[in-house]
């Protein structure tokens, strides 16, 4: 019949999902801020966070202007079974740890939505749908200033399905799985245009920015100075803190092995990340922009994995 998005198999019975080129839906969220509004924000993000201290009155706003920006949006079921175990540690009054397993059975049977920026915009830090609410308006082509998706929806269709089973299986909560199957069954894919507000300011000779929602007004992302004075006291006091731990540490190490190397570890840890704020903390960034120190920690975690 018309219309039916589903059918059965005259053989088996089994339910069978009909998949078609029916095209895509495209609809364009209606922006619900302004110039004013936008900017009243931005000055309220100017005085949060660890940015600099003097950011609210020393940062000079030169651009505030709206923008649309594609996404993905795909709406699917998961349906299926995750199979495993978790481990339970305790200690007899002997001073032995024991480990047990307990095997665990999780059904999923529930709705997924998954967003991905459908283009390039550069590095503006907001890569997935940042509200599903909003009011929903036709699109016209070439009526609203926008970049153009230049992804296709059957790749878009392909990556959905494959992060929405991988969504499901970890919803399941079963810290090692040893089995899983899972279905997804996709019920719309549709071609979302969100309002976006880009706000570029300069602070001391250098420019920075800071994308607003334009539905919410709430910030999504940006680029904004440090502040020398938390580095400094990230610095020292995690070399204090560390440098006591670590010291406490290697006193009780002859007494208890385990204690003293889990200690020692954490002082390192609690050193290398004062480190790392101090190092890269000229630069405040906010939303899905790429941090510098996380290149840092990539290569420092596995090296404590091999303590």
């Amino acid at each position: 019949m018309e219309g039916q998005r589903t059918t059965s198999c005259p053989y088996c019975k089994s339910l069978l999902y009909i998949g078609g080129d029916r095209g895509v839906y495209t609809v364009m969220l209606r922006n619900n801020m302004d110039d004013p509004r936008v900017r009243n924000e931005l000055a309220k993000w100017f005085d949060k966070g660890l940015k600099a201290r003097d950011l609210p009155k020393q940062a000079r706003i030169t651009e505030v202007y709206p923008i649309y920006i594609p996404y993905w949006r795909l709406m699917a079921r998961a349906a299926g079974w995750v199979c495993g175990y978790r481990e339970e540690r305790h200690t007899d009054s002997n001073g032995h740890t024991h480990t047990k397993r307990v095997h665990m059975e999780k059904m999923v049977f529930r709705d997924f939505d998954w967003s991905q920026i459908a283009c390039d915009p550069g590095d503006i830090g907001v890569n997935r749908l940042p509200s599903m609410k909003g009011h929903a308006v036709p699109h016209e082509e070439g009526g609203i200033p926008t970049f153009e998706a230049t992804t296709s929806a059957d790749s878009a269709r392909t990556q959905g399905i494959e992060s929405i089973r991988n969504m499901a299986i970890s919803s399941a909560r079963v810290p090692t799985v040893t089995y899983q199957k899972m279905h997804v069954i996709p019920r719309f894919l549709v071609l979302t245009f969100y309002p976006i507000w880009m706000c570029r300011y300069t602070y001391r000779g250098r420019t920075y920015f800071a994308t607003m929602d334009g539905i919410t007004g709430d910030s999504l992302s940006g680029r904004a100075p440090g502040d020398p004075l938390y580095q400094s006291l990230a610095l020292v006091g995690g070399c204090a803190i560390g440098g006591v731990l670590a010291g406490f540490s290697l006193s009780i190490l002859p007494y208890s092995p385990e204690i003293g190397i889990l200690g020692i570890v954490g002082g390192v840890v609690i050193f290398a990340v004062a480190f790392l704020f101090f190092r890269h903390g000229s630069e405040v960034t906010e939303g899905d922009i790429e941090k510098p120190y996380r290149k840092s920690l990539k290569g420092f975690i596995p090296g404590l994995r091999g303590i």
